[in-house]
């Protein structure tokens, strides 16, 4: 279990983040193995179906994943604080807040899946595909909020080799049900989502088990079951605006994705695709957010501000020169990975495709920004500027789309994703100035302003 507290900044994040790097990378590898199998077996309007309906899925598990972000946040502050009661309150706080959110959005779910996908305009041939996934997905919520739990529990205690241990694990078993149930067991788009929701079951369970026994202070116990309103209160204040933010967001994806339905298929299977890529392209970033959250907060706790700083600073350059490099190669060669790996696309898809590239890919440096900076201030505690960075995520990709698709077409929906990152990075920039200006030790004061 790693301390974050002591130690040269940079190698203790660097030492924090390699084997969350490395799940990343067996994660990406994953990901990439899945849509190979899911474009060449059941085709690329598969992927479109499950494009088409990604916005939707993001607003709901979006929203879960937010608040069990918040809730590790509140662990690992205490467990830079050394306070081993409070840590052991708060691991069985976010249980019962996980199960009871998990349970009412599943079921709200299913209950309006029809309404909610007849919303999002979703072209006639990729609807059957995309209700049978969406359905699926969120009934297999509850595995996705377990896992995600017990993950963020082992990364808030600094525990990422056991965690990338359960990763690689997750990801291999993804794989062998995917073959089961799409190549052996022909479900189709099902197969896709009861891979995900079982894998994800079967590692939590293991994790969970590692867990107690490792550690008593995460072993269940009978009287576990009565809840302290005071606890659950506080980490609601955590918890919820994170979620708020990713739903926040994802208000404006929904829009978006209603918007480029309405272009065709073959501009949805280009966006899914290049969505894809992109994802696991910018998958290390959003590690490096995960490792500054859990870096802050466990220093917020132990009340040392000149190292967090120095971490955000250190951390920010790292993140900058990677997604310079990574968003140079998909700008030039964009098209051609897609081609490689999706040779049925059409020649329609992949026009999409390298211009969505060509649109987004030079600004992933504003874009790594946006993670250092917004799980930075998540670490601390505070809510209120990521918040309205996520508000103003949405604004951009709600406004640009809304009003510029008719006109200019895709190149609408392109391009709001980099004008969301540039308006969320402002917003950020501001507060971390002020907080910056006000902790910082006087040798960093002094650093800063020569």
């Amino acid at each position: 279990m790693e301390d974050m507290t002591t130690g040269n900044p940079l190698l203790v994040i660097i030492r924090f983040t390699l084997p969350l790097l490395m799940g990343n990378i067996f994660q990406s590898l994953y990901s990439l193995v899945d849509t190979i199998i899911v474009g060449r077996s059941l085709g690329v309007s598969a992927l479109g179906a499950i494009g088409a309906v990604s916005s939707l899925m993001f607003f709901m598990q979006g929203f879960i994943l937010g608040v069990a972000s918040g809730l590790s946040i509140v662990l690992a502050q205490r467990y830079g604080a050394k306070d081993e009661k409070r840590i052991r309150s708060s691991f069985i706080t976010s249980i019962w807040i996980a199960l009871v959110i998990v349970m009412l959005l599943m079921l709200i779910s299913i209950l309006f899946a029809d309404r909610f996908l007849r919303g999002m305009n979703i072209p006639a041939e990729l609807f059957a595909d995309g209700k049978a996934y969406f359905v699926t997905t969120m009934i297999g919520m509850i595995a996705l909020m377990y896992f995600n739990l017990i993950c963020n529990v082992l990364r808030s205690i600094g525990d990422t080799r056991h965690l990338l241990v359960f990763i690689v694990l997750s990801q291999l078993l993804n794989i062998l049900f995917d073959i089961l149930f799409i190549l052996v067991i022909p479900l189709g788009v099902i197969g896709v989502a009861l891979a995900t929701a079982i894998s994800q079951m079967i590692v939590a369970i293991i994790a969970q088990n590692y867990l107690s026994k490792k550690n008593p202070l995460f072993h269940l116990r009978k009287e576990d079951l009565r809840m302290n309103k005071r606890e659950i209160l506080l980490h609601f204040k955590i918890s919820l605006p994170i979620g708020y933010q990713n739903a926040i967001i994802s208000i404006g994806s929904l829009i978006l994705q209603f918007k480029l339905n309405g272009l065709g298929a073959a501009a949805v299977e280009g966006h899914s695709i290049g969505q894809k890529i992109e994802m696991i392209a910018t998958m290390p970033l959003a590690t490096f957010g995960v490792a500054i959250a859990t870096f802050v907060a466990q220093n917020h706790g132990a009340k040392q501000p000149g190292r967090i700083w120095e971490g955000i600073r250190k951390l920010s350059a790292l993140a900058i020169t990677y997604s310079t490099v990574m968003g140079g190669l998909l700008f030039f060669f964009g098209e051609a990975l897609a081609f490689s790996l999706f040779g049925t696309a059409s020649s329609e898809s992949l026009a999409y495709i390298d211009f969505y590239f060509k649109l987004t890919a030079p600004f992933y440096s504003i874009l790594s920004l946006v993670f250092v900076l917004r799980y930075g201030l998540q670490g601390m505690g505070k809510a209120i500027a990521p918040t309205l960075a996520g508000f103003m995520e949405m604004i951009m990709r709600t406004l640009v789309p809304v009003v510029f698709t008719g006109s200019v077409g895709f190149s609408a929906i392109a391009f709001s994703h980099p004008l969301a990152w540039i308006a969320a990075t402002l917003v950020l920039i501001i507060p971390i100035g002020y907080m910056r200006r006000d902790d910082c030790s006087g040798r960093l004061k002094q650093f800063i302003t020569s």
